[in-house]
């Protein structure tokens, strides 16, 4: 799947082209030094205060595109539950779009697909912003190698185009729940040759940034679920905080600018990633 947000360059034609045209197209705007702001941010969970907070710092920073590292709600299985989260990223949805990542807290896939129509029925789905390409996986769905998952990440990453990969389990973490489904047995190898830069996710609650053969791991998991201390040791973590906090990365020259806002404003680090 494709998307383009509201405020994309890209005319619609663009993606109804066939895929090589379209990837000449991406690359000749990407010489261009477009500009592109987007926010990433996640498990919000139960605490909705903390979340309107986050939601509305967002906001002042007028980004494109905003994506969710998983874990919208506490359990999922509600529509009161998506409701009260909808409502919440009103603002956010009255300038950009919205793109979630499933957590495990999303209990009733069928629930989430029909609250976000837009992701035509898949929970793993790719976006374009400007001259990324946002590749977002379903991690409480199969995603080991031979799963149907699995193999439609490969086909993404043939595609030779500047990726960040959001998911909701971590790879590399120092949290509570670390490594729970084992990804470091199989996607750093998968992701080495690849054009991802970095992957962002979720689950455990703080801020984490781990740096393994040249790609940069985030754990954005502080949106409003309960914030917890490191329990396992990560020999790739860089920084690690425990706070509330959200992402925006923003396009200098061919390089994407990533700032940590903590809710008092303030940067609580930063980080460049660079031939985007």
């Amino acid at each position: 799947m494709m998307f383009s947000s509201k405020k994309s360059p890209f005319p619609i034609f663009l993606f109804q082209l066939p895929l090589a045209l379209l990837i000449t197209f991406l690359f000749v705007f990407s010489a261009l030094g477009l500009e592109a702001r987007f926010a990433i941010y996640g498990d919000t969970r139960s605490n909705p205060e903390i979340h309107r907070q986050i939601v509305q710092q967002i906001v002042n920073h007028q980004p494109e595109a905003t994506f969710h590292t998983g874990d919208l709600n506490s359990s999922g299985k509600t529509q009161k539950e998506y409701d009260n989260f909808l409502q919440i990223i009103s603002p956010l949805c009255q300038f950009n779009r919205f793109f979630p990542a499933r957590g495990n807290h999303e209990k009733d896939l069928a629930l989430f697909l029909q609250n976000f129509p837009y992701l035509n029925g898949s929970s793993y789905y790719t976006v374009y912003q400007d001259s990324i390409r946002f590749i977002i996986l379903d991690s409480v769905l199969d995603l080991s190698p031979g799963s149907a998952q699995f193999n439609w990440l490969q086909k993404q990453l043939k595609v030779d185009i500047p990726s960040l990969l959001i998911l909701h389990h971590p790879v590399f973490s120092s949290g509570e729940h670390s490594d729970e489904l084992g990804l470091q047995l199989f996607l750093p190898e998968l992701l080495q040759n690849s054009s991802v830069k970095a992957v962002f996710s979720a689950h455990d609650h703080n801020y984490e940034r781990s740096e393994f053969k040249g790609i940069t791991y985030i754990v954005t998991g502080g949106g409003g679920a309960p914030l917890r201390e490191n329990k396992h040791e990560n020999p790739y973590s860089l920084v690690l905080i425990k706070t509330y906090h959200y992402l925006i990365g923003e396009r200098e020259g061919k390089s994407i600018i990533f700032k940590v806002y903590g809710l008092d404003h303030n940067i609580i680090d930063s980080f460049t990633l660079k031939d985007m």
